[in-house]
C-alpha cells in the first residue's frame, strides 16, 4: 500500500451523518411554498405520489447501475399537478432535501481534510444521489465549510451509478489521474468498495461505529482487497505513516 496522490469520498455516512430521513416532513416543505395548486393536491397525497415513483425508478434503474436525475423527476412532478411556487425550482429542490434530512460532519473529518492539505492530496466527492449536484454541493459545502474538494460528482449527473466503473472513470478524466495513483474511501461494501476495486482504484473501507439510517449493516465483508479503519485519526495515522 503506498500513499495515494488523489483521495475520492463517498458522501453520506462517510463525510456527514444523516440521523433521519422524513420524506414526509420533505414533501410538506415543497407543499409550504405553493402559490398554485391546480389539482389540490396535500402534503400527504404529494408525498406518496413522489415517494412511490421514485420507489419505481430505483427498483428498476438501481440494479443496472444508472441513477435517477430527481431534479428532472420532481419537476415533472410538479407540472403533472399543476404546482407553481414561489421560489426557483433549485432552492425548492434544496429546502426538500434540507426539511427531509439534516447532514452533520462525521466525526474527525475536519482534521483528515487538514492532513490531506498539509500532504497535499486532491480530493474530491463521487456520490450516489438522485438530489442534483449543485445542491450536493451547497449542502457540502454548508456542512464542510473547510473542505478543498476540486470537484464534487452526483450519479444524477452522470447516468450511472456506483458500483459502476463509468462514474469512477468519468471522476479520474477530470482529475486527470490515473486510478493506480487514488484512493476511495466510502462505507458501502459494493457501491464503494468494490465499485471502486472494479476500476481500478485502492479502496478504503470507512466503518464509522454510527449506525446508518437508511441501509441494512453488510452481510459479509468487501470480497477484494481493501483497508478497514473505523475513524478519521486512524486512516490519518496510517495515511502519514507511508511513503
Amino acid at each position: 500500500m503506498r500513499k495515494p496522490r488523489m483521495i475520492f469520498f463517498d458522501y453520506g455516512h462517510t463525510l456527514c451523518y444523516e440521523p433521519v430521513q422524513d420524506y414526509p416532513a420533505g414533501w410538506a416543505a415543497v407543499l409550504s411554498h405553493a402559490v398554485e395548486n391546480r389539482s389540490g393536491v396535500t402534503a400527504a397525497e404529494l408525498s406518496k405520489l413522489g415517494d412511490g415513483l421514485y420507489r419505481r425508478l430505483w427498483d428498476e434503474m438501481r440494479p443496472l447501475e444508472l441513477e435517477t436525475d430527481g431534479f428532472k423527476l420532481d419537476s415533472a412532478i410538479y407540472d403533472y399537478l399543476g404546482l407553481r411556487f414561489d421560489l426557483p425550482l433549485e432552492e425548492i429542490e434544496y429546502l426538500r432535501w434540507c426539511a427531509t434530512e439534516p447532514i452533520y460532519p462525521m466525526e474527525g473529518i475536519e482534521g483528515f481534510l487538514d492532513a490531506c492539505g498539509s500532504m497535499g492530496l486532491r480530493t474530491a466527492v463521487i456520490s450516489n444521489l438522485s438530489y442534483s449536484g449543485a445542491v450536493l454541493r451547497r449542502r457540502i459545502d454548508e456542512a464542510l465549510p473547510f473542505h478543498r474538494f476540486e470537484f464534487i460528482l452526483a450519479s444524477s449527473e452522470s447516468v450511472f451509478r456506483k458500483p459502476s466503473e463509468w462514474i469512477f472513470r468519468r471522476a479520474l478524466g477530470l482529475a486527470g489521474v490515473s486510478a493506480e495513483e487514488c484512493w476511495f474511501i466510502g462505507d458501502d461494501v459494493r457501491c464503494d468498495i468494490e465499485g471502486a476495486a472494479r476500476a481500478g482504484i485502492f479502496p478504503v473501507w470507512y466503518r464509522s461505529p454510527l449506525k446508518c439510517t437508511y441501509k441494512p449493516e453488510p452481510k459479509s465483508p468487501p470480497g477484494c482487497e481493501h483497508l478497514r479503519v473505523e475513524s478519521w485519526d486512524e486512516l490519518g495515522a496510517i495515511l502519514r505513516g507511508l511513503d
